[in-house]
This record gives C-alpha cells, sequence and structure tokens, in this order.
C-alpha cells in the first residue's frame, strides 16, 4: 500500500463534538440534553413542586447526577415517592450514599495502634495493604439510598444502642422500615433487633479480624513492595484506549483556549444548574446584642485561622466593613462567641500595556476582554468572608461567584457591631453574573503563567546543562511557532526573553536572523 503524499491529510480522521453551555440552557434544553440525569429545570421536579404546594426546594448533588426513574434500593420508592415536604414547605429531594461505618474504623485503626510514629513504621506501601483491608472486612459497598433510609440507620442504631461502629445494609433497612410515599419512615425496631442479632457474630469476627491484619501491618508483616507498580490512575489496559484518547485529543486541540476550562468546569457548571438549597424564611427575632466584656474579648480565640486572629494589630480594620476584631465578635446560636480574620481571593487588573500585548498575542483565542493579575489574598472579618458563599447557597446558579471588594462592600445593606451582615441579594446575584467574565480571565492568566513557568524552567534547565540548550530551544521554538502561531523568528527569540526576565517590552533585545540563542 502506498503511502498518502506529504502534505495530505489522509492519515487523519475526525469528528465533530459539540458541547453545551450549560449557564445559557433553557430548562427545557437542559432536559434535553441531559435526560439520563435530574435538578430543579427537570418537568418531574416542577411538577412535584405544584402537587405538593412548597414554596421552596432542597435538592442535592447525588439526586441530580442520578436518573429520574431511579428506585431506592432499601425501601424501594421511586423519586416521585421520595420526594417530601418539610415543615417550612421546602420540599427536600435527597439521595445519601451509605456506607459501612467499619470503613472509618479501618481508616483510623493504624493510627491507634501506631500513635505518633505511624509515619515512621508505615513502609511505602502501607496505604495500597490498608485499602485492601478495608474492602476486606466492610460488610457492603457503598450504595445511594434515599435520605429517609439513611437516617432509618442511625435512628435504629440509637434505639437499640447498637454498637456504633455498624451499619445496617440498604436491604437490611429495606426490612425494618414502614415505607410510605411522600413521608418520612416508621421504623419496626423488633424487626431491627433481629437482624443486629443476626449480624451481631459475623460483625465481631469482622472486628477482629480487622484489629488482627492492622495490628499485622503495623508490626512489619504485612507490607507491599511498590517499586516499578504501575500507576493506579493510569493501568496498562486503559493505555491509547477510548478515554484516554478522547481526553488527549480535546486537551491538545482546546489547549490556549477559553474551552481548555470549559470541559473540566462542566460538572460543576451542571450542578449549578441542577442542585438547589432554599433556605426557610424565619422571623426575625429581636435580641439584645451580647457585647463581649474586656476578660471575654482577652481570653477569645477562633477555632478557624487563630494565626491570623493572634497576629493581627489591636487596630487592625476589616478593609470590607471596617470594624475591629473586638466589634466582629458576635455570640452564636449555641451560645459560644465566634469569629475570626480570614481569606478571601481578590484579582487585580493588570494594567501593564506590554504585558497585556503579548498575552493577546500568545493566546489570541481567549476572550480577553480583561486581563488579570496573579490572585492576591485580603484579609477580611469572618462575616465578610461569607458573603461569596452565602450568595452561592441561594444561587447556585453561580458556580463561580465572584466579587471585588468594592463589590463586597456594596452589596452589605447593613452592618452592625457584633451582628451578622445584611446582605443585598439582589444586588449580589448581579453584580456576581456580570463577573463572569473573571472566569474566562482566569483561565487565560493560568495558561499564560504555566507558559512562562515552563519556559522559565526549560531555559534554567539549559543554562545550567549546556549540551542540551540546541534541544531546549528547539522545544521552545515547536511550542511557539506551532502552538502559538508565532511564525517570525525573530519575533520567537524576543518572546523567549521577555519570558526569560519577566520583562515584556517588544524588540528591546536584537536577535540576528541565524544567530544562536543565549540563555
Amino acid at each position: 500500500m502506498s503511502e498518502a503524499p506529504e502534505g495530505t491529510l489522509d492519515h487523519l480522521w475526525t469528528e465533530v463534538l459539540v458541547f453545551p453551555h450549560i449557564s445559557l440552557l433553557s430548562d427545557e434544553q437542559m432536559g434535553a440534553y441531559f435526560q439520563d440525569f435530574d435538578g430543579q429545570w427537570s418537568a418531574q421536579t416542577k411538577r412535584a413542586m405544584r402537587d405538593h404546594g412548597a414554596v421552596g426546594l432542597e435538592l442535592n448533588s447525588n439526586w441530580a447526577l442520578e436518573r429520574q426513574h431511579w428506585t431506592c434500593p432499601g425501601c424501594a420508592r421511586s423519586k416521585p415517592e421520595v420526594f417530601r415536604k418539610s415543615s417550612s414547605d421546602i420540599l427536600l429531594a435527597k439521595l445519601e450514599l451509605h456506607h459501612d461505618h467499619l470503613w472509618e474504623v479501618a481508616t483510623r485503626r493504624p493510627a491507634m495502634v501506631a500513635g505518633a510514629d505511624l509515619r515512621d513504621i508505615l513502609a511505602d506501601g502501607a496505604p495500597f495493604v490498608v485499602e485492601n483491608i478495608r474492602s476486606l472486612v466492610v460488610r457492603f459497598e457503598d450504595s445511594l439510598i434515599c435520605s429517609e433510609c439513611n437516617a432509618a440507620d442511625g435512628k435504629a442504631k440509637r434505639a437499640l444502642q447498637v454498637d456504633p461502629r455498624f451499619s445496617y445494609s440498604a436491604a437490611e433497612i429495606g426490612r425494618f422500615v414502614k415505607p410510605a410515599p411522600n413521608r418520612d419512615h416508621d421504623i419496626d425496631l423488633d424487626c431491627a433487633r433481629e437482624i443486629w442479632d443476626e449480624q451481631r457474630p459475623s460483625f465481631e469476627r469482622r472486628i477482629l479480624l480487622l484489629e488482627m491484619l492492622v495490628d499485622d501491618l503495623v508490626a512489619g508483616h504485612l507490607q507491599r513492595c511498590r517499586e516499578g507498580a504501575i500507576p493506579a490512575g493510569r493501568p496498562l489496559m486503559s493505555r491509547v484506549g477510548i478515554e484516554e484518547t478522547l481526553r488527549s485529543a480535546f486537551w491538545s486541540a482546546s489547549r490556549g483556549t477559553q474551552n481548555y476550562g470549559q470541559l473540566s468546569g462542566l460538572r460543576a457548571d451542571f450542578l449549578a444548574r441542577s442542585v438547589r438549597k432554599d433556605i426557610p424564611q424565619r422571623a426575625k427575632r429581636k435580641t439584645d446584642t451580647r457585647i463581649p466584656t474586656d476578660e471575654e474579648y482577652q481570653a477569645y480565640m477562633p477555632e478557624t485561622a487563630p494565626q491570623a486572629w493572634a497576629g493581627a494589630a489591636e487596630d487592625w480594620t476589616c478593609p470590607c466593613c471596617a470594624r475591629t476584631k473586638r466589634s466582629s465578635m458576635r455570640m452564636s446560636a449555641k451560645k459560644k462567641w465566634s469569629g475570626a480574620i480570614r481569606n478571601v481571593a481578590q484579582y487585580p487588573i493588570l494594567q501593564d500595556d506590554d504585558e497585556i500585548v503579548l498575552r493577546e498575542r500568545l493566546f489570541p483565542d481567549f476572550p480577553n476582554e480583561m486581563h488579570l493579575k496573579e490572585m492576591v489574598w485580603i484579609e477580611v472579618c469572618s462575616d465578610c468572608a461569607d458573603v461569596i458563599p452565602r450568595i452561592k447557597q441561594i444561587h447556585r446558579d453561580l458556580p463561580d461567584a465572584h466579587l471585588t471588594l468594592d463589590q463586597m462592600k456594596a452589596v452589605l445593606a447593613g452592618i452592625e457591631n457584633h451582628m451578622p451582615h445584611e446582605i443585598n441579594f439582589d444586588l449580589a446575584w448581579e453584580l456576581a453574573k456580570a463577573n463572569f467574565r473573571y472566569r474566562y480571565a482566569g483561565e487565560a492568566l493560568s495558561a499564560f503563567s504555566n507558559l512562562k513557568s515552563t519556559f522559565k524552567r526549560q531555559m534554567e534547565f539549559a543554562a545550567k546543562y549546556p549540551e542540551a540548550r540546541q534541544d531546549v530551544f528547539e522545544r521552545l521554538t515547536f511550542e511557539l511557532e506551532v502552538e502559538r502561531r508565532i511564525d517570525d523568528p525573530q519575533e520567537r527569540k524576543e518572546i523567549m526573553t521577555m519570558l526569560k526576565d519577566d520583562d515584556y517590552r517588544l524588540s528591546r533585545k536584537s536577535h540576528p536572523e541565524g544567530a544562536e540563542y543565549e540563555f
């Protein structure tokens, strides 16, 4: 068979793949694109909202990622039968991943036996042995069940004072619950006790086996050598397979474009459109504001980020709400003082015209509406740090909610000492939605930073090992000429110099045509 003429593409075959912009899809289009999944957008969920007269919805990610015609392996109810309205008129749509608690026992046991010397005692292969021990002693595989079945497991064990390390399987839960559509389960405790009595001898033998195997592992009798082992994430049987080939082709084709980050963010975008957690509106009770005494303030140290609190000066003020450390402290519902200094991510806008020109030259396929500097952390009070998480909790359709510091100030509708902030959620949603371009700008920044880091690392290597200079130069030339489409050899040399020196002024150093590049 003769070879294809040079320059033709007969050796390639292509397939056009189409991916949806999830944030732009209507609910009907979500149903068409994601027929095997579920969410707040599905006709089934909307029908349940109407039928139950619900004023809100709490639908978790497990529910969204499971098909609409699912039935619970415990109580055998379908999704329409699992829907349940809470006392606050919120429709509950929740599935839970139920697991055997012996898994956690097996995870903790090595540290209990070895103590502080765990890392020194256990060899490199020990985690793989622990994984096998866990898989051996558990009674059942993780199973997706309705939240009522999952809760019934704990209720039965507490009522019967069963060993907390024991877990009922989904099938066993199905034996002792009394299911009914759209309501919580009643429990047959006599049946649950019978199951515990049946399984107790086997469970206790599993505990003994677990203790024996972990003791032998710590004693050095069950080590496993890992030299030359095939990486678990890339077994030989999957190499050059469908998933690896598709993934590699996509990353290669989309490299240096905004599409590069689209696929990795697809799951988050789907969950943002599908998951929902409405918070019941309760009438605010007017309470007297508790002010910490001098003794309480001096003795206070937050559990979260205590170093930041201790290291902040006494005259520190939050750059967002302008409260001091002391005025940001407030009494929690559990009658404990709360308050901390936490970090929020901020992305300064790049103003360097020379760097902007270089970035857009190297990555022209990004929108390039704005350009960001590297992320910086800003210390704010814990109430201000909670602004964005609270926005995302209410508006789950914003997977990448971002507000600048000035915007965070603008959405604070009420600021009081020793009290949580009041937030203008409508304004916050509008601002965060308008800031969606930060996502693409962040991906463009990441692409540029990664390219710069790669070039600097390889040029430093070439400077250290002169015999490698030509090979490094050819690799970098290929990256600029083929991947970044820089055809002019002189321009390629100038870009190498700019990336090496972090100085983006164009054409400040001359590299004559044909001259060897100096690292």
